[in-house]
């Protein structure tokens, strides 16, 4: 059959099977339930955040603060402003830097290769001298093989006949991942990749020899360690918006102590651009909710039982500060969607080891009843050191590859996001977690529902297909694990529960503060035999209100009501269907990791509070910034 007829018979075949009877009627049906739905009254209110946020602008107290600062603090506010943005624009250090930065791009490739090769010869021979002469230890191969692979770079640069910004504008890996992904201001090195190269003798080979005499005292790898965290210290004061990419790409992979420095960081590049004039805060409605709970997480840490509260309340509020500075400086379209895929490659990683966990490995069985579910060869945790963890974080971030899959553009795009669904999908069954399948099928349907009547037509129509999939597959590992309730670590879970509940009966208005540690010294003197000793409440929400109180909880619940509102009552407006579908992903991922956390403590990991808080901020730039913005553009912030 020709392609031509083909694509003839195809419409027909589709229209025959919209105008059937049974189709009819179940499409009618679903469009009543979806505008019963839309114009009820709680789906007034969830599509009322722009209503709500006009009545917050024009209250009494806004005016009055906003009349305030027009009267009496405007102009001096803002020529403070501009007295301290130009001192730092003015300052030694700042243009010091500047010189130094300009220098290195001018610099040609054959003297960073005299550094290099001074660095490489000097490590050799001082790992020779300590193993031959001195007899000091062993020869370390690992720092041998580091000063020859430093040596072996060192010749290749020789050959060159460029400066180091010609070398990195013209190299098309460098250039993708410097400019195109992370975003970082092409002009200059453009411009300095045309000048004349400096080159020098002295003072590289100097510096080559000084860093590979530390190697005496520091191993090679933590020195080329250090150069490279030096130069990636420099890259995020220059662009705050590099930090957060490289964030979202690497979260998985780094310790909580490499994640606090690389937040601080950010957050400190942000304030000096906000200072210079060269970025801007904005607070929408949600945010003083979000500043809310960090005052409680602060006061948490604070006013606790237990000392060790203050450490993890630190922690806390410097990951709560990404949400603040990921809001107001994804500022376009395309770094919305570049963060995304960011989220989407680290997923897919992570996924990938989870799945080579499970077939080439094996999997840990600590984390289950092995006396009910004996079938079961173990739960893997990839990055993470616990199954759950690892679902939770994977539920997070499935809906937003689910959203990037049907917005793509391109047919090669579409089939990479199916293998990163598939990845993911395949991963979360292995982790064997209860909690965020619930939570991964919630999100899922709430998705296609909010995504388009057609979808909500096709849930319905799917219903009799999934109760006969539980009825006869209900001997399969996958149902019988979800649906079983009688193992221990549910009785587990229902145990501790009582105890907090018991707890709380003190303990409701104000908390015992944050933390593992406040939490031991409370609990157990209200813990049921058996389970005196738990590491959390496993539930958010019981969680929260352990270790803050009611008015915590409250504050936190407000933040969780007025994004859900936000991200709705966008949906509800969107002219664009593509950023729609971005917002949804986003919402469906935060929806699907607050449904695991009625039965977990989803914050125990701090890579997870981060993560959250950071897609939460994501979400909300992203509405705005798709509000402000006709159509996608390549813009940049510096």
């Amino acid at each position: 059959m020709a392609g031509g007829d083909k694509k003839r018979i195809r419409p027909r075949i589709a229209a025959m099977f919209r105008s059937s009877f049974f189709i009819y009627y179940l499409t009618k049906f679903s469009e009543f339930l979806y505008n019963a739905v839309a114009v009820s009254i709680f789906g007034y209110i969830m599509t009322s955040y722009d209503k709500l946020t006009d009545a917050f602008a024009s209250s009494w107290i806004v005016t009055k603060i906003q009349a305030l600062q027009r009267n009496r603090g405007g102009a001096s506010v803002k020529k403070a402003k501009y007295t301290v943005a130009r001192s730092y624009e003015n300052s030694y250090l700042l243009s010091r830097l500047r010189r130094l930065s300009k220098a290195l791009l001018l610099t040609h490739v054959n003297t960073l290769g005299l550094f290099l090769f001074s660095f490489g010869f000097y490590i050799i021979t001082i790992q020779l001298l300590k193993q031959y002469t001195f007899h000091m230890e062993d020869l370390n191969p690992y720092s041998l093989v580091a000063g020859i692979a430093i040596m072996g770079l060192s010749v290749l640069m020789f050959f060159s006949k460029k400066n180091i910004a010609g070398a990195v504008y013209e190299s098309k890996i460098l250039h993708f991942i410097l400019f195109d992904f992370l975003g970082l201001r092409v002009l200059a090195v453009a411009e300095a990749a045309g000048a004349d190269a400096r080159r020098g003798f002295n003072i590289p080979f100097i510096l080559g020899m000084v860093f590979g005499v530390l190697s005496i005292f520091i191993e090679p790898i933590y020195l080329v360690a250090g150069l490279g965290l030096a130069l990636l210290a420099a890259l995020i004061l220059s662009s705050p918006e590099a930090g957060i990419l490289l964030v979202f790409l690497v979260l998985p992979f780094l310790g909580t102590m490499a994640l606090v420095g690389g937040l601080a960081l950010i957050v400190l590049s942000y304030v000096l651009k906000l200072l210079c004039g060269r970025r801007v805060i904005k607070f929408a409605l949600v945010d003083f909710a979000a500043m809310a709970f960090l005052v409680f997480l602060f006061s948490g840490g604070i006013f606790s039982v237990d000392s060790s509260s203050v450490s993890k309340m630190l922690v806390f509020v410097c990951f709560m500060l990404g949400y603040f500075v990921v809001k107001n400086t994804v500022r376009s379209p395309a770094l919305v969607r570049k963060c995304l895929y960011s989220l989407s490659v680290s997923s897919v990683l992570v996924s990938f080891y989870g799945l080579y966990q499970n077939f080439f490995e094996t999997p840990s069985t600590v984390w289950q009843d092995t006396a009910v579910f004996s079938e079961i060869r173990g739960r893997v945790v990839s990055t993470f050191a616990n199954p759950n963890v690892l679902g939770e974080y994977l539920i997070l971030i499935f809906p937003i590859i689910l959203a990037l899959m049907v917005t793509a553009k391109h047919s090669n795009e579409r089939f990479a996001m199916l293998i990163a669904a598939a990845a993911s999908c395949a991963c979360l069954v292995f982790t064997w977690s209860r909690g965020a399948w619930l939570g991964f099928a919630i999100s899922l349907v709430l998705f296609c529902c909010l995504s388009s009547k057609h979808f909500f037509t096709a849930g319905i129509f799917a219903i009799p297909f999934v109760a006969l999939f539980l009825f006869f597959g209900s001997g399969t590992s996958l149902v019988r694990r979800f649906t079983t309730l009688g193992d221990s670590s549910t009785s587990y879970r229902l145990g501790i529960w009582q105890g907090v509940l018991l707890m709380l009966a003190n303990t409701f208005y104000f908390g015992i503060g944050i933390g593992e540690g406040a939490f031991a010294e409370v609990y157990p003197f209200y813990a049921l035999s058996g389970i005196e000793t738990a590491p959390h409440s496993h539930s958010l929400y019981l969680q929260i209100l352990t270790e803050l109180g009611i008015f915590g909880l409250l504050a936190f619940c407000l933040f969780i009501f007025l994004f859900a509102q936000c991200s709705l009552t966008f949906c509800k407006n969107a002219v664009s269907k593509v950023n729609k579908t971005l917002c949804l992903g986003i919402f469906c991922g935060i929806t699907a990791f607050l449904v695991q956390g009625l039965t977990d403590y989803v914050w125990y990991n701090y890579r997870l509070f981060l993560l959250f808080w950071m897609i939460a901020g994501l979400g909300i730039a992203h509405i705005f910034t798709a509000k402000n913005t006709v159509e996608e553009s390549r813009q940049f912030y510096y």
